[in-house]
């Protein structure tokens, strides 16, 4: 394994732990629908990058593009 998945593996892993964190944080949230939003756009925001990084990185190793309308 490259040292540079390591850092993207890392970086998943980083990520994994602060949705923990937000998703408990929106759970106990009092109604304030502003903040909702910040932390549901802070989410989406880090899902969307590592998740570019992931794709890039599996392109990079075997030539096939993610294809967003193939099933899971």
């Amino acid at each position: 394994m490259h040292a540079r998945d390591r850092r993207l593996l890392a970086g998943l892993a980083k990520v994994n732990t602060e949705i923990g964190r937000v998703t408990v944080e929106l759970l106990n949230l009092q109604p304030d629908d502003a903040a909702y939003a910040d932390g549901l756009r802070m989410l989406g925001r880090q899902l969307v990058g590592i998740g570019a990084e992931l794709a890039a990185r599996a392109t990079e190793l075997d030539g096939r593009a993610l294809d967003p309308a193939e099933p899971r």
